[in-house]
């Protein structure tokens, strides 16, 4: 069986890993000799920088809410209430109605297991310390956390699979040998790949160049530093 036919069985393969399939394509990409897709991989596999320009939009979730344990005086509180932003800095409210994700696929694809609706990221310490009586009158915030619906993961790796498997047939569209060859064959034009990668990998992301029961992801929000690390 060819190398392409594999990646293409294993798209399709429940019980294999999206890891073990971007080693696949690893390989792959090596053979094809093209720097964009080695990039890609390496990045899906490994994580990506921390800079929201290097990641692609299937791994950035927009208008999310978060939901926060409130202090008050004479022992009054608020427990698992909304959490208000619209109080907060234009930049900071930005960042905290959006989630990054930056971790390696294993990762995410491990949080995809859990048997909860939603995940949690937690803000930071530093953005409770400065904004945490911003939101309610009498209140200070003690802890608050981002509210993440699985399903959104889940659609992560669902569509890096997709990805790969759109692109391994174009692939093949052109040259079925060509996950057969010696490392750095070039079997395809660089040209061709790149049209084919572009298309069907990095959609509107601008910038690969290399850089090297609620379940909770372990992620924190800073005032100085408010790129998300997951």
């Amino acid at each position: 069986m060819s190398l392409l036919q594999e990646i293409q069985n294993d798209v399709t393969n429940s019980n294999v890993s999206v890891s073990n399939l971007l080693r696949k394509c690893k390989i792959l990409a090596y053979k094809l000799g093209n720097e964009d897709f080695k990039t890609w991989v390496e990045y899906e596999l490994n994580g990506y920088p921390k800079d929201k320009k290097f990641l692609p939009n299937y791994r950035i979730l927009k208008n999310v809410y978060s939901k926060g344990h409130f202090s008050g005086s004479f022992g009054s509180g608020l427990q698992n209430a909304d959490v208000p932003t619209f109080n907060l800095p234009k930049e900071l409210q930005e960042n905290l109605t959006t989630a990054n994700f930056f971790s390696p696929i294993a990762t995410l694809e491990n949080l995809t297991t859990t048997t909860a609706s939603t995940l949690s990221q937690e803000w930071g310490a530093t953005v409770l310390a400065l904004h945490g009586n911003n939101m309610y009158e009498g209140y200070v915030c003690m802890q608050a956390w981002k509210v993440i619906p699985t399903s959104f993961v889940i659609g992560i790796v669902d569509t890096i699979k997709t990805k790969i498997l759109n692109f391994v047939l174009e692939i093949e569209m052109i040259d079925k040998n060509a996950g057969d060859v010696a490392i750095n064959s070039n079997p395809i034009p660089q040209d061709k790949i790149n049209q084919i990668f572009n298309i069907n990998i990095t959609g509107n992301v601008q910038n690969l160049a290399s850089g090297n029961n609620q379940s909770t992801i372990d992620q924190k929000v800073f005032s100085d530093d408010i790129s998300q690390t997951l």
